[in-house]
Order: structure tokens, then sequence, then C-alpha cells
């Protein structure tokens, strides 16, 4: 069984012709990225790290028959968080992402909103107008569709939340990233039926989970140097306007919560309307500096080494899904 990544765009592209064309330009401006409407291998790699290591999985695991529900899975995750995209591009009032300019800064605020709500709508239609799945498989699908889109709304809501409380609660961030991040890798191994007894496909995707938000997180945070580097201070400068809880810092507050003078500081930090290069420095220098590092470090390695424990149970597939993983820099 082989499932290709042109194949999840025509299927997409397929989905779009049935809308209206102005809402359907739109629609293909945000889901695609070339006019020939196909999907860069980059972009999947990058931004739906879940939705990649699926499509590889599914090329390994040949008793694994039931490919059009793979497909139709696929693209239903991918609809909806395109749609999220939009609706996050619009709260941060992110203007372009990638030299491309964002949707709502093209169309307006709300039309972007509701080409977002448009996506959501798409994402479900998805599963229920495939005549390739029968009721019963449809049933199930939604059902984890829906479980899935609802705890990515429930962990929505806990970000907006606490975005505006200056303390963080490392249980709270792990909690809210569980919700919104990690349950989308745990929905593409549901989508699996035939996998090695010995294998623990949605334990391993949720390691794979944890492990890309971890490294995710840190992107942002890796060593300042004294000279500004004007697109790693903008990114983490963003997050933290935003009022994004990022495990970095997450892990700082969870280190010094009993040091009043370092609450403080921290916390006077994180409710700035304007964040200056010394402050991001002080956090970064404080966390290298600091065991939270080493602690970042020590989990990283410990997920790193379970992935690759229960990927080694795909025997002779192994060196393929882990060279992938390393591809697209999660091992």
């Amino acid at each position: 069984m082989e499932i290709k990544l042109n194949n999840i765009s025509k299927k997409l592209f397929e989905s779009v012709a049935k809308i209206e064309p102005g809402l359907g330009e739109m629609i293909c401006y945000q889901l695609f990225d070339d006019n020939n409407n196909t999907i860069a291998e980059k972009n999947i790699n990058t931004h739906h790290p879940e939705i990649s290591i699926g499509l590889k999985l599914a090329n390994i695991l040949s008793e694994e028959s039931n490919s059009n529900k793979l497909e139709i899975g696929f693209c239903s995750l991918y609809l909806f968080k395109s749609g999220l995209s939009i609706h996050e591009e619009i709260g941060s009032g992110t203007p372009n992402i990638n030299n491309k300019d964002t949707l709502w800064w093209k169309w307006g605020p709300a039309q972007a909103i509701n080409a977002g709500d448009c996506l959501y709508s798409m994402s479900r239609l998805m599963i229920l107008e495939e005549n390739n799945l029968n009721d019963q498989t449809k049933i199930s699908l939604l059902q984890k569709f829906d479980l899935l889109s609802n705890n990515m709304f429930k962990g929505k809501f806990l970000e907006l939340k606490n975005s505006e409380d200056y303390k963080i609660n490392l249980s709270d961030v792990i909690n809210t990233n569980t919700l919104r991040e990690i349950t989308v890798f745990q929905y593409i191994a549901e989508l699996f039926n035939n996998t090695p007894s010995n294998l623990n496909l949605i334990n391993m995707f949720k390691n794979i989970g944890d492990l890309y938000v971890l490294k995710n997180h840190l992107k942002g945070f890796n060593r300042l140097s004294d000279s500004l580097n004007i697109q790693t201070f903008s990114q983490l400068e963003n997050e933290i306007l935003n009022k994004k809880k990022i495990f970095p810092i997450s892990y700082l507050f969870d280190e010094y919560k009993d040091s009043l003078e370092h609450q403080k500081k921290l916390g006077t930090i994180y409710m700035k309307r304007m964040i200056e290069f010394e402050d991001l420095k002080y956090l970064n220098d404080l966390f290298y500096s600091s065991k939270s590092s080493n602690l970042y470090e020590m989990k990283i390695q410990k997920l790193s080494q379970k992935i690759i424990d229960n990927i080694s149970k795909l025997d002779n597939q192994t060196s393929d899904l882990k060279n992938h993983l390393n591809e697209i820099q999660l091992l």
C-alpha cells in the first residue's frame, strides 16, 4: 500500500472545487504551496509532521489494507489545521509567513475568519462524502476526528485563559500542549487498523508528539549571541508578547517557583507590552545556566530513545522510519 502526497493534494482540490469560486480561491491560497495546487513536502514535514510520519508509516506497513480511510483521515486533519492556522494568524496579527502574505492580510479579517470556518466544515464533509468508505467506518472516523477537534478547542481555551497570568504552572502547560499538539499525533496513530502486535503505535506517536513539541519550543530559544539576531529575537518576542507559555520558560518558572526574586523578574518580562533584547537574553542566559536546560535535554534524550526502541519492532523497516524522523529533524 502506498499513499502519496500528490494524492492528498488532488483529493483536497476536488473538495475545494465543490464550493463557491471566490471562497475557493481563498481556500486554495491557504491549502496549497503553488499555483498548481500542490502541497510541498517541506511544508508537510515542517508544519504537519504527524501527517508526514503517517504517510511514511502507511508505505511501510504493507499489511495495512484500508488506504482510503488513512487518506481521508490525513486530508480531514490537514483541512482542520489549515483553518485553525488562519484564526491563529488573525489572533496574533501575523502579516506574512515564509515570505507569503497571510490570508487575513490579503483578504481582510472578516473574510479570513469565514474561510477558516469553512475549512472546519470541509474537514467533516471530507469524511461524510467519501464513497469508498462504509457507514460504520465513517462514523468511527468522525468520532475520532470530533474527539480530536474538541480536545484542541479545549487546549486553546486553556491557553487563552492562562495567557494573562504572569505565573506559569508547568503541569498546566503540559496539559494544554497535550490537548493542542499531542492529540494530533495520537489521532494519526488511531487511523491504522493493522499493525504488528508488539508495536504500541499510539504510545509511539505520543512520544513523537512530546518530542516534537519540546524541540519546536526550543527552536526559538536557542542560545542568543550578544549581537542581535533579528529573526530569532522576533520569533521569541512574538511568542512572549502573545503570552504563549513555551516550555523552556515554563521549566524556568518551575525551577524558581520558590524564589520570589526570580518569579518577579520572570513575571515582569512576561507581562511587558514591549520586549527588549536584554529581556530575552536574560531568559536565555538563565535557562542555559540553570538546571532547567539539563532537565530539558534529558527529557529530549529519553523520548528519543523510547521512540527508537519502539520503531525497532518494525524489524527490517526500522531504518526507513528512523531515517525519515531524522530527515524531519525529530531524532
